[in-house]
């Protein structure tokens, strides 16, 4: 399902030569991609950890700065998994930045607010990249990130 973008001007939103954006009578619209992980976001970030499980490919792959986890088991209970951070998200706090992708690849850039747990109270960016297999499932999950090197 391809849906409008509610959020962006239509005269702003001037067709792209790339063809990453989906339009439909003119009217820019999302990707499946990037519909499937909003609803992955939003499921997570609200504590439907279920939903979030059910979204993942058996065969899934997350790599991050802190690890790389395989499978569901280790994406949603492993140390530094899903289920970690997502209890620690303000319930109703995500907020996607920008999004773009095609029928299978998704970049999506986002904030959540947190509360308790080892990070504390803060708001917590992140960009990220998905990958969908042909089922639709999420195959690989990447946090993209970067370092400051420290000046003295």
């Amino acid at each position: 399902m391809v849906r409008p973008l509610a959020h962006i001007d239509q005269a702003l939103a001037a067709p792209g030569p790339g063809g990453n954006d989906f339009r439909e009578g003119g009217e820019l619209m999302e990707s499946p991609a990037v519909a499937f992980v909003r609803s992955h976001l939003e499921a997570w970030s609200n504590h439907d950890l279920e939903t979030a499980r059910g979204n993942l490919a058996d065969d899934v792959q997350f790599f991050s700065p802190a690890g790389h986890l395989v499978g569901i088991e280790e994406y949603m209970n492993g140390p530094r998994g899903l289920t970690q951070f997502a209890t620690q998200v303000v319930p109703g706090s995500l907020r996607v930045i920008a999004a773009v992708g095609d029928a299978r690849n998704a970049l999506v850039m986002y904030e959540v607010d947190t509360e308790g747990g080892p990070i504390g109270s803060k708001t917590f960016p992140s960009a990220q990249t998905w990958v969908l297999d042909e089922n639709g499932k999420i195959q690989v999950e990447r946090i993209i990130s970067y370092s400051v090197p420290h000046i003295v």
